[in-house]
């Protein structure tokens, strides 16, 4: 097989695809497919440098933004497990058409199934499904199971996982029905490469995603219980611990709805309410992000802690409505994909558009007898699985030898399903240099009157290897933005509604969450206390070290006694009888300041502070959510070498220069709501707290030039300035 042409500025040199695979970027005569052409060209004349400071950009903006698939517990959790890769998937308008019809279809038939498992239960009385695969299903929510259903749509939202086979055509791996995940992430690949790409963006037709969004947000607007013309919808996450709450976050922010975790909600006679500082408020519409059995610890799941009592009871009461309904995780079994295209000929009287990847349930004899046989050329699942749960893996089932693999299936054989192992279609993929990946399409679609609309774009995921793909997508894989090229010019869409109706304006700020308030209280706290604490060891350490250190005899005593109360250092350094027997301090500081084992050590509260702004991201603006993000990048020690004084007097110069910027755009740009007023709050109460604790330590018998630890404590208070400017050098 041949390559693109070649030229110095052509990264795509000695690009070579696999072997019998189906290359999305070339023909098999090696020349590029005609929708990426026009990217080829375009990235050999910007040449390499270019591209590559390009791409070094767009990896600036993730970190800087903190753009992540993973949870907020501690900042040495945050990695971003995936890479985006500078080089997007491309595809025509009218191909992505033929797959648009396609997913339409199969959200439809979805959406049936799932009525009729929840309702009458046809498809169970003429056999059309196994009543085990149901009813054994913990997915499978009885106390939701209603003859007579008030909800005419089940799936909301819907994505399935699609591939590419050698022979070119699309093949349905796997639909994902309980929450659709990655739609935030979709969202931000193509606002990063647009910026990589703008010149490209400017000449070609690239479907835009806004009509997709816009789409949701209609259909979460119908959803509301009384027709109401703005309900009040809320987005609920499983909260900071989850790896899908910066997702959550994006779109809450995104969409212009509040997010929320189980906690702030409470049911009130059937009727959903947000807990405010306000009071109880109703809330219309519940954006769900949780699995459905984790959000009701009444009825669904007694030792969930992140779900709302009373909520399945409101849905079925039909005062609030959920997108997706409960229960709809149930038809994401794999095991479902053997009977799709039975039930989609008993539902829809049709064949469907789009092949699932052949699939076999093991509760049926004749299927399990063929994966038996066929163990090493098919892909084992478990049957019931469920999102956030301990199950099986389906890597560590998969690495078993046949003969434990066959014995485990025999045992229960109706807790396994089996697939058809894919060869995925290849990429390029830039890691420095060119080089091909295995390609699968995560595609979305959200329902719309009586169909579904599905996204112009989707999140293309990519792997070196051919390994099944899981359920999350956090398994270490690639991620591309995908561009669906038009051939006629698109119009340009905004989510911001056109003027309508006069506004009715508001002076109202009681509606933020009781525990956003708390958050936020605490993470004025945090602030406060890392600057006090920065300050502190800033003129301790520039005591200890330099010229002053001789002459510093009266001011050190006092600071260690500080940093003693503020559980920097050891008790005994207050005591100077104790301190000469201790390590000298010099040697000991450094240390401790980056001590992460140390809940009260510098390091530990850069930490705190970190974790409460990820977790008020959406209370927050952006550039102030940067600047959190810059203190955490910068507070670290050196890599190489031991930590010393120097180090540490540099960095505390650097983290009170990050604090200070970070109180300069709350007092300019923060409005003053509820939010800043327990930012503030916290700020003052630690504030008053770090200076009765200076002012505490700094009782000494009268030395006889008191001068120097006067000086220090205005040095701490950051008030030299004011005072020298009021009395000059008369400290007293």
């Amino acid at each position: 097989m041949s390559t693109p042409p070649l030229s110095v500025n052509n990264i795509f040199q000695g690009y070579t695809p696999p072997e019998g695979v189906y290359d999305e970027f070339l023909l098999d005569s090696g020349q590029p497919r005609p929708q990426s052409k026009q990217f080829l060209d375009t990235v050999v004349k910007i040449g390499r440098e270019e591209f590559e400071h390009r791409w070094q950009q767009a990896q600036r903006t993730v970190q800087a933004n903190d753009f992540a698939y993973s949870g907020v517990i501690t900042p040495k959790n945050q990695p971003r497990p995936w890479e985006l890769d500078a080089i997007p998937f491309l595809i025509s308008s009218a191909e992505w058409k033929t797959v648009s019809k396609a997913l339409k279809q199969r959200a439809h038939l979805l959406n049936l199934i799932l009525k009729d498992l929840y309702g009458k239960q046809t498809l169970l009385k003429q056999g059309d499904l196994p009543a085990e695969l149901v009813y054994s299903h913990p997915g499978f929510l009885r106390g939701y199971h209603r003859d007579q259903l008030r909800n005419d749509c089940f799936l909301h939202f819907y994505a399935a996982d699609l591939a590419r086979s050698p022979n070119g055509n699309w093949w349905v791996l796997a639909d994902r029905t309980e929450a659709a995940s990655g739609i935030g992430f979709a969202l931000e690949n193509r606002i990063l490469t647009s910026r990589m790409f703008p010149e490209l963006f400017h000449q070609c037709n690239f479907e835009r995603l806004a009509p997709f969004f816009i789409a949701a947000q209609e259909s979460l607007r119908k959803l509301a219980p009384q027709s109401l013309e703005n309900p009040r919808v809320v987005l609920l996450s499983h909260g900071p611990t989850s790896p899908n709450y910066f997702e959550d976050a994006y779109l809450a922010r995104y969409l212009g709805y509040t997010l929320v975790e189980g906690g702030d909600l409470a049911v009130r006679k059937n009727q959903v309410m947000l807990k405010t500082l306000g009071g109880l408020i109703p809330v219309d519409v519940i954006f769900r992000r949780q699995n459905s059995r984790d959000c009701d610890s009444l009825e669904l799941n007694a030792s969930s802690r992140i779900g709302v009592s009373g909520l399945t009871q409101a849905a079925r009461s039909g005062q609030v409505g959920i997108a997706n309904a409960l229960g709809s995780g149930l038809v994401e079994s794999a095991a479902f994909m053997a009977f799709m295209p039975r039930l989609c000929k008993s539902l829809l009287g049709t064949e469907l558009l789009m092949p699932g990847v052949a699939s076999w349930w093991c509760g049926v004899p004749d299927q399990l007898n063929y994966v038996l046989k066929n163990l090493e050329k098919l892909t084992i699942y478990p049957t019931f699985r469920i999102r956030g749960r301990d199950n099986p893996s389906v890597e560590s089932l998969n690495q078993m030898s046949p003969k434990k693999l066959a014995e485990l299936i025999r045992s229960k054989p109706s807790d396994f399903a089996a697939q058809e192992k894919v060869i995925r279609s290849s990429m390029p993929v830039w890691r420095g240099q060119i080089q091909p990946a295995h390609l699968s399409l995560r595609a979305y679609a959200v329902i719309s009157g009586d169909s579904y609309t599905v996204m112009q774009g989707a999140l293309a995921r990519t792997s070196p290897n051919l390994d099944p793909l899981e359920v999350s997508i956090r398994k270490g894989e690639g991620s591309k933005d995908a561009w669906i090229l038009s051939d006629q010019p698109v119009e340009h869409v905004t989510l911001l509604k056109e003027q309508g109706r006069t506004i009715s304006l508001k002076r109202s700020g009681s509606e933020l969450p009781s525990r956003a308030a708390d958050n936020i209280f605490w993470l004025g706290r945090q602030l406060e206390r890392a600057e006090a604490l920065a300050r502190l060891l800033r003129s301790a350490v520039n005591r200890l070290s330099g010229e002053t250190r001789s002459t510093s005899d009266l001011e050190v005593p006092v600071l260690l006694r500080c940093l003693a109360d503020q559980g920097q250092i050891e008790p005994g350094y207050a005591i100077d009888k104790m301190r000469h027997q201790l390590p000298a301090i010099e040697h000991v500081l450094p240390t401790a300041v980056f001590d992460k084992s140390q809940s009260t050590s510098l390091r530990s509260i850069v930490d705190e502070l970190f974790r409460l702004g990820s977790i008020v991201r959406d209370r927050i603006s952006l550039d102030t959510w940067r600047i959190i993000r810059r203190i955490d990048k910068g507070f670290q020690p050196p890599r190489y070498g031991t930590t010393n004084l120097s180090d540490v007097l540099t960095i505390t110069d650097d983290l009170i220069t990050e604090l200070a910027a970070f109180s300069g755009i709350v007092m300019e740009s923060m409005t003053r709501t509820q939010a800043f007023r327990f930012l503030e709050l916290g700020r003052r109460v630690e504030r008053s707290l770090q200076i009765i604790s200076l002012v505490k330590n700094s009782f000494v018998p009268m030395p006889e030039v008191p001068s120097p630890i006067f000086e220090t404590v205005l040095e701490v208070a950051d008030s030299l300035m004011t005072y020298r400017s009021r009395y000059l050098s008369n400290l007293q």
